[in-house]
């Protein structure tokens, strides 16, 4: 491959100005592409996962627990917070810079020419580092959806689907049925799938995807695995393989789930030639790194900060709830900024009852909600802000707040990204 003149920041500005030409859902143009640099895609075993909630957390759980077994693993996931490599790694390790100057250098042209577009360079890319990395096994989350999604021009050994509630509307559907359908979409002819959703309408959709392609169905039911008296851990419990007191990093009833999920995973993967034993699993699951995700950080003689990138209702509404379970009766400075096209009476209405005091931001992205809009429903009778900057938000609820207080930054990957950006600066 040819470096190109400008060096990573070039290649990487090349990479993010693709974004121009949107979201372009459909196989052609990836399969196309991906055959003209090599069909990198059919170099490497891979997990696929879909999901409305949950995917990102359960890839990296698998990833987590496939790395302690000893298998060189890479992980594609999206987006990032705030470094555009945490999208693609192997063995926990970010794509270096060379690679990416390397890849635009030797595909810029053919980039161009073919309108490739942001997602699908980015699944072209992390494909191809895969291959050249060689690793044993590859966990890949969709974008958006799953049957148009880029990175469906995959032939996994599993197929994932976490969970199916109201997101992307606009794109996927406005029943659970429609957003099933477009999930199953990743079902391919007689591979395995694996089925986290619960609600009964988009699990008869699932199925029915699978049955019409012959592809084995595996189910994470709720009597497999069960808290054992502690926040958020659990015991679990299917098909023979008895592990206890199993403490996943991330914190929430839905992280218990998710991670369930991926022990599910793992024991379907140990019986498609990637063994793996029960200490493998405890200590990934342990060890998952996973920023955002509840993420609590602390800093003495400051109030605790927690970083969650819950975008949806049922994100939102999830974080609430492990909120309640660790802070009982406690309330939360928020501060708090959306994209456009989300349920935002919804989640503003989850959300509400834990604020003390709310700074509603304007996100540093294209894809905004209008602050105002955003505020509006929170009622009149909430202390509320509005600011054009996270950080400085953040930094003045933090310098304003005693030690024991407790501040919330949610609603988007862009702000809880923007607040990780800046945190020297707010704490």
């Amino acid at each position: 491959m040819t470096q190109i003149k400008g060096g990573y920041s070039s290649a990487l500005d090349f990479i993010m100005r693709r974004e121009l030409f949107g979201v372009k859902l459909g196989l052609e143009n990836i399969t196309k592409f991906l055959g003209k640099i090599g069909h990198p895609h059919n170099l490497f075993p891979s997990v696929h996962i879909a999901g409305t909630n949950g995917k990102g957390s359960c890839a990296a759980y698998i990833e987590s627990i496939l790395r302690q077994a000893g298998y060189r693993t890479g992980i594609f996931t999206s987006p990032h917070l705030v470094d555009y490599r945490e999208r693609i790694r192997v063995n926990g390790r970010h794509i270096e810079k060379k690679f990416i100057i390397d890849f635009v250098g030797k595909y810029r042209g053919l980039i161009s020419r073919n309108r490739i577009t942001f997602f699908e360079t980015c699944t072209a890319l992390a494909f191809c580092y895969f291959a050249h990395k060689k690793v044993d096994i590859a966990v890949v989350e969709t974008g958006l959806g799953g049957r148009l999604d880029a990175t469906n021009a995959l032939r996994p050994v599993l197929s994932i689907i976490t969970d199916i509630s109201f997101d992307h509307t606009n794109v996927l559907g406005d029943t659970l049925r429609k957003i099933a359908f477009e999930k199953a979409g990743i079902v391919k002819d007689g591979i395995p799938a694996l089925v986290g959703v619960v609600k009964r309408e988009p699990r008869a959709e699932i199925a029915r995807a699978c049955r019409r392609r012959k592809a084995p169905i595996f189910y994470l039911n709720h009597a497999d695995f069960g808290r054992d008296g502690r926040p958020f851990r659990f015991d679990y419990d299917h098909n023979g393989l008895n592990i206890r007191r199993l403490e996943p990093s991330l914190h929430g009833n839905h992280q218990i789930t998710n991670a369930a999920l991926a022990v599910r995973a793992a024991q379907i993967l140990s019986l498609s030639g990637f063994p793996v034993r029960k200490k493998h699993i405890r200590e990934g699951l342990n060890k998952t790194v996973w920023p955002g995700r509840f993420q609590t950080i602390t800093a003495a003689g400051k109030p605790t900060v927690i970083l969650d990138v819950g975008h949806n209702p049922a994100g939102i509404k999830a974080m609430v709830d492990c909120f309640k379970e660790l802070y009982p009766g406690r309330k939360a400075d928020i501060v708090i900024g959306f994209v456009r096209n989300k349920d935002l009476r919804k989640s503003v209405g989850h959300i509400r009852p834990l604020v003390r005091r709310v700074e509603v931001v304007r996100l540093n992205t294209h894809r905004t909600a209008e602050p105002e809009e955003v505020a509006s429903f929170f009622g009149k009778r909430t202390p509320l802000s509005i600011s054009s900057s996270v950080a400085e938000s953040s930094r003045k609820l933090v310098d304003s707040a005693d030690p024991d207080d407790i501040i919330i930054v949610c609603g988007s990957h862009f702000a809880v990204g923007d607040f990780l950006a800046n945190q020297r600066k707010i704490l």
